[in-house]
């Protein structure tokens, strides 16, 4: 899971590096309109995540007949998101309004998210594919994709970006939306072709049903919360980096290379995290809720201990971190003090994901998705903005600002989920219905 998660973020951090090599104005539309994109694809993701703790309970309980009917009903789940999704990301207005890049950035970035629109529905159906591995135990197929993806990033970022000369024109920053839709569409043909020849799916007796109110129902009651919380831990960063973007190019640049490199990094808590909800949930699909529980405090144990030694790393590298993703040096200066910020709150980050999903193996996802609101949006985004603006600027450091805001807000939230988790534990009461 570790391993294709990181696959997938390559993708971004090739973006990021190719544009930054190019100029301060091609990472500003590539940080922006992923910023964007993420935002929607994330929380609409989430939503999908609903049917990990519901297929892995099968499986523990061995009722894999009943796990193809869910994945059935989760596609038109994504049919249904898909169509909300693109949409929002064609209609730029709003999001031009809220960033209010410079005016030279407005044209790349509607094409850029008018591109990352056609990847969406791709994208979302593909998720369901990683969801019904990871919930059976099989990851290996998916990173095995997402590899093979992210080998074709680079020289297909070469072809649209640079272009070919009488062939293809460039397309700047851009030309990264195209590499991903392409590569997106790709991935889901290739899942399709294996879900349909590999032996080993034919027990879950996988197919497109007819849509089954209850079941989506279900599905939306466990994944929207999941969706809505994904969406807020997410948009902590990127309403940061729209935010930012009010304080100029060099602001906006400096962010997105830290912004970057906390989303890398923090890949490794959230595939630990992810495999720790769903052994817990396979162990209380098979009615061991002490195994189950057992399963999170040696999650806890693995997860913070990467956590701290990653968190080390970026401190000793910051500079040429900051050097390797940029070539402007004032931007370099104010990435390498977001580094730090960045290193800081991984600690926090990776604790606050661990707790997240093992609620999440419970099926608890609505009391988590509040403490959340209050804290990443609240505190996070809330007191950064009002750090940045009071504390900060105009100088293009008011990144700072919204960074240690996120410290606060993610120290909130690690204790408003430990006291839901421990509330739990305290009441171990199997209630989760097959």
């Amino acid at each position: 899971m570790l391993v294709g998660q990181l696959a997938t973020l390559g993708n971004g951090v090739i973006d990021t590096i190719m544009a930054g090599q190019r100029s301060a104005e091609a990472l500003a539309i590539v940080g922006l309109g992923a910023s964007i994109y993420i935002s929607i694809f994330v929380g609409f993701r989430g939503v999908l995540t609903g049917l990990a703790p519901i297929a892995a309970g099968h499986f523990g309980a061995g009722r894999l007949s009943d796990i193809g009917d869910d994945v059935g009903q989760a596609v038109w789940v994504a049919v249904i998101l898909a169509l909300v999704g693109m949409p929002l990301l064609l209609w730029v207005d709003p999001w031009l309004a809220l960033i209010k890049p410079d005016p030279a950035l407005e044209s790349p970035l509607a094409g850029y998210l008018a591109v990352t629109a056609i990847a969406l529905p791709a994208t979302l159906l593909f998720s369901i594919f990683f969801t019904l591995n990871s919930a059976t135990s099989r990851p290996a197929v998916t990173m095995a994709i997402n590899l093979g993806a992210l080998a074709l990033k680079w020289p297909l970022n070469l072809v649209f970006m640079d272009g070919i000369e009488g062939v293809i024109e460039p397309m700047g920053a851009v030309g990264c939306a195209v590499s991903t839709a392409i590569l997106a569409w790709i991935c889901l043909v290739i899942a399709a072709v294996i879900l349909f020849i590999d032996r080993r799916y034919r027990a879950f007796h996988i197919r497109l049903p007819r849509p089954d109110k209850n079941k989506i129902l279900e599905l939306f009651r466990i994944g929207l919360p999941i969706g809505v919380g994904y969406l807020i831990e997410v948009t902590s960063f990127t309403l940061m980096a729209l935010l930012i973007g009010r304080f100029g190019t060099i602001a906006s640049a400096s962010h997105q290379v830290a912004a970057n490199l906390a989303t890398l990094i923090f890949m490794a808590p959230l595939a630990l995290s992810s495999a720790t909800s769903i052994l817990a949930a396979q162990a209380i699909g098979g009615g061991d809720e002490a195994k189950a529980r057992a399963w999170v405090f040696a999650g806890m144990r693995l997860v913070m201990t990467i956590a701290a030694s990653v968190s080390l790393i970026l401190l000793v590298f910051k500079t040429p971190l900051a050097q390797l993703y940029a070539e402007n040096s004032e931007v370099q200066r104010y990435a390498e003090t977001l580094i730090i910020l960045a290193a800081i709150c991984h600690l926090l980050d990776a604790m606050q994901c661990l707790l997240y999903s093992s609620l999440r193996a419970w099926r608890i996802t609505f009391e988590p998705m509040l403490v959340y609101g209050v804290s990443l949006w609240g505190l996070g985004v809330g007191g950064g903005f009002f750090l940045a603006t009071e504390i900060f600027a105009p100088d293009a450091g008011a990144a700072r600002g919204f960074w240690i805001g996120n410290f606060f807000g993610l120290l909130f939230a690690c204790i408003g989920l430990w006291l839901l988790l421990r509330r739990r534990f305290v009441n171990p009461v199997l209630t989760i219905k097959p």
